[in-house]
């Protein structure tokens, strides 16, 4: 029989599950109300920035690709009207989705500093519709760090004003940062917990900064539109120092329906390999609450 790139990925990860160790969760836990659909960065898929990690993405059964919005311009990468046809031609040849957008831009040009940002989101925002992505993610890191309350309450009021366009094109932005639940609760509640904007929570970045995970989770709840999967210590999930399992019944508690979105690194296995591994992990550890 011939064996395909893509035969070989995919009967190889089950294979490569059981020797990551940490995949096993409570016999016990029966299904819930909770789906999830597996996804990736673009730059996990080495296509960071291009449409051809949609392409990538079915190599190796991966369901939707957050795509970079690209670097600081008048005129963001992915709102580009021959950009966003090529995705959409990538996407109906290959079936995999744009699952969401992150503006990584913000890390360096702050969402509360920059003056073109309310731009470049309004027309994210028309580009997600495009391309039907839901999730926009609103990145603070490096200088966009919101370090001050006063930091706070200016996102709170930027996004309070752009939230109810996302809304009303069936889009929600969300807030990716290094704060905590009680914290990122504080800019929805300044905001009016309007329509249109909730979290991206990322467990990596939460277990780094020494948070409680699964009681963040619980915490935040339905106020989480999408989550990152990674793990600080290792490219391989299972294997450093985030705790799995927990996180996972965590999510399966607050009864969610959403992408889970590798955030992972190659080493030491390479991008594809790499992927499909920790996406086969995921849907591992998910199948005890999804019936799968």
């Amino acid at each position: 029989m011939k064996c395909t790139r893509r035969s070989f990925f995919q009967a190889g990860v089950a294979t490569s599950v059981l020797l990551l160790g940490e995949g096993t969760v409570n016999a016990q836990a029966g299904p819930k109300d909770v789906s999830i659909r597996v996804g990736a960065t673009d730059g996990v898929l080495g296509g960071k920035g291009e449409p051809k990690a949609l392409a990538i993405a079915k190599a190796v059964g991966i369901e939707g690709v957050e795509a970079a919005a690209g670097e600081a311009e008048d005129k963001l990468y992915i709102t580009r009207p021959e950009v966003i046809k090529e995705y959409r031609r990538t996407s109906k040849e290959t079936g995999v989705v744009v699952s969401s957008i992150c503006m990584g831009v913000l890390n360096k040009s702050p969402l509360i500093s920059e003056p073109r940002v309310p731009k470049w989101i309004s027309e994210t925002i028309d580009a997600a519709q495009a391309l039907q992505a839901k999730n926009i993610l609103i990145a603070c890191f490096g200088r966009g760090t919101l370090k001050t309350r006063a930091n706070k309450e200016k996102a709170a009021s930027i996004l309070k004003d752009l939230a109810p366009q996302a809304a009303a094109k069936g889009v929600t932005l969300s807030l990716e940062n290094t704060l905590s639940a009680a914290d990122n609760l504080f800019i929805l509640e300044k905001a009016g917990h309007p329509q249109g904007l909730k979290i991206y929570y990322d467990v990596g970045n939460s277990t780094g900064r020494g948070y409680d995970v699964p009681a963040e989770i619980r915490e935040l709840k339905d106020a989480i539109c999408q989550i990152h999967f990674k793990d600080p210590k290792s490219s391989l999930l299972g294997k450093g120092e985030v705790k799995m399992a927990p996180i996972v019944s965590a999510i399966a508690d607050i009864g969610y329906h959403g992408w889970i979105t590798l955030e992972t690194s190659s080493k030491p296995l390479g991008k594809e390999i790499s992927a499909a591994v920790n996406a086969g992990f995921i849907r591992g550890l998910f199948a005890p609450y999804t019936g799968a």
